[in-house]
């Protein structure tokens, strides 16, 4: 059964919402989202539900019914040609080391997803992706490390500029690797110096 699109960043957030109902405050509705799409991007023609059941706990995704639905509208939203795809994030009048948080919360999970999806296609190693995509995962890496109190006169417009960054890579990596620009199980012999997103 095919999910209706959605347009809407608030309809994701309902839905992340609902999906999360059961879990307290163990997650956030940024950190689902980045799991999420970090899976998504690795394989954009299948996703294995359990995969982020597994990556997250089956304690904070209870609801089933409510996970897939979340899940189906977010890769919809993903896949649209239109780019209307962004990192499900605070509210604009949060403040602004609340919104830095988020972002950074959103690119550690999307980098985590990202290695789980990436592993269901037999890659283990970051060393066997292209550079392009090696130097995107760099920079998610050191967004995920933020510091949060950046100067008030400075922050609204570098802020806009990461998370425009943050879209238009996830987008990117989606496409490098739907496009076959790797191997896939070539990893025997990959670098050591790979990109660690726990670092």
């Amino acid at each position: 059964m095919s999910l209706p699109m959605l347009h809407s960043i608030s309809d994701l957030e309902n839905l992340a919402q609902q999906a999360l109902r059961s879990s307290g405050e163990s997650l956030t509705t940024a950190e689902l989202h980045g799991a999420t799409v970090g899976i998504g991007v690795a394989d954009m023609t299948r996703f294995e539900l359990q995969d982020l059941v597994d990556l997250l706990g089956v304690d904070v995704l209870s609801d089933g019914d409510s996970v897939g639905e979340f899940v189906g509208a977010t890769l919809d939203v993903l896949h649209m040609s239109d780019m209307s795809f962004r990192p499900l994030l605070s509210d604009d009048d949060e403040a602004m080391s609340v919104r830095l948080g988020t972002l950074a919360n959103w690119c550690q999970s999307f980098l985590t997803g990202l290695v789980v999806g990436l592993n269901r296609r037999g890659i283990e190693e970051f060393g066997s992706l292209p550079d392009e995509i090696e130097e995107i995962l760099h920079d998610f890496a050191a967004i995920a490390q933020l510091d949060t109190e950046l100067p008030e006169d400075e922050s609204e417009g570098d802020f806009v500029e990461l998370e425009e960054y943050v879209k238009v890579g996830a987008l990117l990596i989606m496409s490098l690797l739907d496009d076959g620009a790797i191997d896939d199980g070539a990893i025997d012999d990959a670098a050591d110096d790979d990109v660690d997103p726990e670092e």
